[in-house]
């Protein structure tokens, strides 16, 4: 009888999970850094990017620079949100990549 409950536990855990990653595809935001907009979702897919014009007046190295911190900075954001829904999903359970 344990075995069946935690196997139906395991399934609904997976449907959470499926609907978690749901809402992180459709959680999107538009997230700007030194005039550089990158529109991303919160499960850090990247989906759109716009370069001011003035920075492409900037050197190769110069813009990199930039458009690698504004990534970053998008990224991390991304991973905060993606980490309180997990966190709400779970309640505050430890599970080991989350």
């Amino acid at each position: 009888m344990e075995l069946f409950k935690a196997a139906k536990e395991a399934m609904s855990m997976r449907s959470k999970f499926n609907e978690m990653e749901k809402k992180l595809k459709a959680n999107m935001f538009d997230f700007e850094h030194k005039g550089i907009k990158i529109k991303v979702n919160a499960k850090t897919e990247f989906l759109s990017l716009e370069l001011p014009q003035d920075l492409l007046k900037e050197n190769k190295e110069k813009i990199e620079k930039i458009v690698l911190e504004a990534f970053q900075k998008a990224g991390e954001k991304a991973q905060k949100v993606m980490a309180e829904e997990a966190k709400s999903l779970t309640a505050g359970m430890k599970i080991p990549g989350l």
